[in-house]
């Protein structure tokens, strides 16, 4: 489908963008108009952007962080551009703009420049469930890992992220017996449908959620605590697969002795200039990865209306990266 082109100032680019019109429906293409950018930035074109859960759950009437910005609005949150002048290839912080544009202005100190040979599909589709993992596990290693939900896509990244930074076990559950035995680098795996057989696990130091249910609360009950328990219950910017919301037992918690943590809190801290270091270092570890823990597809921007509610995506098997610009 051809999209008209506004008239644009002449300071100004004519491009496509896709926005979020409705609060709860997929985004749709829209004609905007980008500005030259100013002395502190640079105009990059977008490559890739990946749709992770975390965006997905943006779109939510009612997500505590984007219920309130004004319409239309773009729910995205990083991906890789490109300097076309020179060719570099930068990687777009999350705190700097949002990516569903053919062009963007960016500030310098929001670029992260990334290796000539960087696939920007591939690393945008692994950005949003690697880093986040990579924050909450850096602290991992010789300690037990709890994953609840190992067959979604962020599930299947802690996975191979806990046993590349030297968890002594990772143990995972899912509600889907099949995918759960193809999960590979698990220690024990168990059946969230069957909490009687769940195996009894000591002296647990980390429990990572992506379910957020009932079941997660059932898993907990049964774990015993090491030292330090890092509980990640329901949190609104990643939300559960399906079912009801979970909300922490006082009394649960107490028994548990959980530090309740915000990986929207340390995946930012990670995104930071004093950790750049850190950061750098775990997209290069991304970008080495042979196999991806899951499958990542590739659609232009120009079908996002269309894609934006299919199965695969919306049931976490696959993640969606979507390509503005033109080829």
């Amino acid at each position: 489908m051809e999209y008209p082109q506004p008239q644009a100032h002449p300071t100004a680019t004519a491009m496509m963008v896709a926005r979020i019109a409705v609060r709860g429906s997929p985004p749709i293409i829209m004609n905007a108009t980008l500005k030259h950018p100013t002395v502190d930035k640079l105009q990059v074109k977008v490559l890739a952007v990946g749709i992770s859960q975390q965006v997905r759950n943006r779109v939510n009437a009612d997500h505590p962080m984007t219920r309130s910005w004004l319409l239309p609005f773009d729910p995205s949150m990083d991906g890789v551009v490109q300097h076309e002048a020179t060719g570099d290839l930068y990687y777009v912080l999350p705190r700097g703009p949002r990516l569903l544009a053919e062009r963007i202005n960016v500030r310098r100190r929001d670029l992260l420049k990334l290796p000539a040979h960087v696939d920007p599909v591939k690393l945008a589709g692994l950005t949003g469930a690697w880093l986040t993992n990579w924050a909450i596990l850096m602290a991992c290693t010789r300690r037990k890992v709890v994953i609840i939900g190992a067959t979604t896509c962020d599930g299947r990244a802690a996975v191979q992220i806990a046993r590349y930074l030297g968890a002594s076990e990772v143990i995972g559950f899912s509600d889907d017996e099949d995918a759960l035995a193809r999960v590979t680098g698990l220690t024990t795996r168990a059946t969230l449908s069957n909490p009687e057989q769940f195996p009894k696990i000591k002296n647990v130091a980390f429990v990572i959620d992506f379910i957020g249910s009932k079941k997660s609360a059932e898993v907990l009950a049964r774990l015993n605590p090491g030292p330090i328990l890092c509980e990640l219950q329901y949190v609104p910017a990643w939300g559960p697969r399906g079912g009801e919301p979970f909300f922490m037992d006082f009394n649960l918690s107490t028994e548990k002795g959980l530090q309740i943590i915000d990986p929207a809190l340390l995946s930012w801290r990670l995104t930071t200039q004093q950790n750049w270091a850190k950061l750098r270092f775990a997209l290069q570890m991304m970008a080495r990865i042979q196999h991806t823990p899951f499958e990542i597809v590739e659609k232009p921007m120009t079908e996002v209306a269309e894609v934006w509610n299919h199965e695969d995506f919306k049931s976490l098997n696959k993640v969606l990266v979507l390509v503005p610009s033109k080829k």
